[in-house]
């Protein structure tokens, strides 16, 4: 379910708190004037001029009666006890006043000024023949009010927004910071605060990227200096009588070397001149060379599929990014334990490949800096230990370099599962969601 916005919900506020406003003041007003008609000084008038204009009529010409209520623009209902008469239909009758008039001489009847009353010799009903203007609760001017806030607000919040866009783009800007994209440059559309703020941001990203290409520059160059010399060696250690030195000697060398290899490979990835090269081939058949050079390791490699699975990929580099993975899963599991696992599948469009072992795991905090280059779980950095850190960044990278993803899962003392998911053709990439 979609998150209503913070702006969203403003603007709702103000809507629902401006429409209560307005609607409390019609009924408060209605309410008001509904009083005010009920007790105007006009009331005692009428009754008085009624009272007056009864007493000039004489009921035995009830011409001269009907042209003097015409003249005075008011029609009466008369009842005695040996007559009765009415000037209009329309005027009420005796029965309807007694009972709405509660005592009151004067009133309001279907919106005509009426007033009843009794002298000596006969009972009286006036009425003011124009009627007034109904007053009831203006529901047109409150409908006419509620359009005219709903556009108003409603313009409002699209200037809002459009005020407010920056916030969202900067927001995009720091989500992709924190998936350790700095690749980024956020179009400035303003040149107001917020506009000032993407500047800055931009400015950040754009340091701490030029501070990243610097790093990896100056390890690109030590490594590249570091494999002649480290060659050299590996020819004088020739030389050496066979011996526990000599033999230490060269284990320290090859691992150096490695280590420059790996940071020279991920380079190559990021060169233009060295992007991957696509063949064909057949998943298992390559897990199963990776499983067979692992045969004798402890604990054992279990391939948990055997279906035919054909993947576009760079064989080497992707049985080095295998390789690595399996490898650290037979590292971190003791040798008693259970198999590490592989297992694979596919829908045709995209491949899932699983490692999992049921190792001694790593806790929650660590898992976000895994693929970092040099980073390790172990900060003492010792060798015997998993190397230095540079295994699951050149795996990251050559996956990334296929339109592939990489997502690790792990539990202390349970184990861990990393997850690649693949394009059977490189061709088709898009969403890696489409795949599970």
């Amino acid at each position: 379910m979609k998150k209503v916005s913070l702006f969203t919900r403003f603007t709702i506020l103000i809507i629902t708190a401006t429409f209560t406003l307005v609607v409390s003041t019609h009924i408060a007003l209605h309410a008001y004037f509904s009083y005010m008609r009920a007790n105007l000084p006009i009331h005692d008038v009428f009754l008085s001029h009624s009272r007056f204009v009864a007493a000039q009529i004489d009921m035995k010409d009830t011409v001269s009666a009907l042209r003097l209520l015409r003249e005075q623009g008011m029609d009466m209902r008369y009842k005695s006890d040996s007559f009765q008469w009415s000037s209009s239909s329309e005027i009420a009758d005796f029965d309807i006043m007694e009972k709405r008039s509660d005592s009151k001489p004067v009133l309001w009847y279907r919106n005509h000024l009426t007033c009843a009353f009794q002298t000596d010799s006969a009972s009286y009903i006036f009425q003011v023949k124009k009627p007034f203007l109904q007053l009831r609760f203006p529901w047109e001017l409150l409908i006419v009010w509620s359009v005219i806030l709903v556009i108003v607000f409603g313009l409002t919040h699209l200037y809002i927004r459009h005020l407010l866009k920056p916030l969202r783009i900067l927001h995009n800007g720091v989500k992709q910071i924190s998936r350790g994209d700095f690749d980024i440059e956020l179009p400035k559309k303003s040149s107001d605060e917020l506009g000032q703020l993407i500047q800055s941001f931009n400015d950040m990203a754009r340091h701490i990227r030029n501070d990243l290409k610097a790093r990896d520059q100056l390890l690109r160059d030590i490594s590249h200096e570091l494999r002649s010399p480290l060659a050299r060696i590996l020819v004088a250690l020739e030389l050496i009588p066979e011996g526990n030195i000599r033999q230490t000697i060269k284990n320290n060398i090859s691992t150096l070397d490695k280590m420059t290899g790996a940071i020279l490979e991920e380079a190559r990835l990021d060169s233009p001149f060295g992007k991957v090269k696509l063949e064909k081939i057949d998943l298992g058949s390559l897990l199963s060379e990776i499983q067979e050079s692992r045969k004798q390791s402890a604990p054992s490699v279990q391939l948990c599929s055997t279906a035919v699975v054909e993947v576009e990929v760079d064989k080497e580099r992707m049985k080095m990014a295998l390789s690595n993975l399996i490898d650290n899963a037979i590292k971190y599991s003791k040798p008693e334990g259970e198999p590490v696992k592989v297992a694979y599948a596919s829908d045709g469009k995209w491949v899932k490949i699983v490692v999992s072992d049921s190792g001694i795991g790593i806790s929650e905090k660590e898992l976000p800096f895994i693929f970092e280059p040099f980073y390790r779980v172990d900060k003492a950095r010792r060798y015997d230990s998993g190397g230095y850190g540079l295994g699951m960044s050149l795996t990251k990278k050559i996956v990334e370099a296929h339109g592939g993803q990489i997502s690790i899962e792990s539990s202390q003392d349970i184990g861990t599962t990393v997850t690649i998911v693949l394009p059977c053709r490189v061709a088709e990439k898009k969403l890696l969601q489409d795949v599970t």
